[in-house]
């Protein structure tokens, strides 16, 4: 098997065994561990697949596998790939969301981009993936990426991580550490971490059911020690499993791909949160 066949890297995990992660070309030519930069193009999009809850065959949550919204042909993709090739990364669902932030994979993925002369490299990390870009870009100031755009991101958790009933032990690590306690827990051990200032990052925050996307909520999606860095965020009235599988959805992320993000002053938080949270 040659070293980059498939891409699929069996990497160890603290606790977990061997977490299976895979990176592909999805568009506009879809490749099986190749990378065919398309004449002229410098953007390269990475999308970062969240939560998958596989509540009957639990084995399934080891398998690194595209979800819909990743795959060639997909809205989101025929809409990104008008800008930009794209490029998927997916991961077992084995290990806390820490840890597979924390694997090689998607930072030797990266390096493969950048060895390909793209330089515009753009992570997209919807929920549970948004996460690990978080976390990327953040033990990685040097790192070739330079623009994350969170979508339906629990950065302080979720409810849905609280979930028992038809959770797979194979499973269990990465739930509980997507709760409340887990994610307050390492914000804290990490408080002197920032983004890079010379990373656009942005938050596209679900509020489709008035201040929640109905999984995570919009505080969550967009908390307070963003707010404070002068994150930029982006309201998108949708629900948490929509906000990526629709063309309205699709073209708000597109633009947030080709539009810079420069960071806000306290006038321009304080408004947004005055639309996404209610206050006064």
């Amino acid at each position: 098997m040659s070293a980059w066949l498939a891409t699929v890297s069996l990497l160890l995990a603290v606790n977990s065994g061997p977490v299976e992660t895979r990176f592909v070309q999805v568009a506009p030519t879809p490749t099986d561990g190749a990378i065919l930069r398309t004449a002229g193009q410098t953007r390269a999009v990475v999308l970062i697949q969240g939560l998958h809850l596989h509540l009957v065959n639990h084995k399934e949550a080891a398998r690194a596998e595209l979800r819909s919204w990743q795959q060639p042909g997909s809205v989101l993709v025929r809409t990104l790939a008008k800008d930009a090739d794209v490029f998927a990364f997916t991961y077992g669902q084995t290990a806390p969301v820490t840890d597979i932030a924390d694997l090689p994979a998607l930072g030797v993925s990266i390096g493969r981009l950048h060895a390909a002369r793209y330089t515009a490299i753009v992570l997209i990390g919807f929920s549970a993936g948004g996460l690990v870009a978080r976390q990327f870009v953040e033990d990685n100031p040097a790192a070739s990426a330079k623009r994350v755009i969170q979508v339906c991101a629990p950065n302080v958790g979720s409810p849905l991580a609280r979930i028992r009933v038809g959770v797979g032990a194979v499973q269990k690590p990465f739930m509980q550490s997507l709760t409340s306690q887990s994610r307050t827990h390492f914000l804290a051990d990490r408080s002197d971490r920032r983004i890079p200032t010379d990373v656009d990052f942005v938050c596209v925050v679900g509020n489709g059911l008035l201040f929640s996307d109905g999984v995570v909520s919009a505080r969550s999606q967009w908390p307070e020690d963003l707010q404070a860095q002068g994150v930029p965020a982006v309201a998108l009235g949708t629900e948490h499993w929509l906000a990526l599988r629709n063309e309205r959805a699709a073209m708000v992320i597109a633009r947030l791909v080709r539009e810079r993000q420069p960071r806000w002053d306290a006038a321009q938080v304080a408004a947004m949160r005055k639309r996404l949270f209610g206050e006064k």
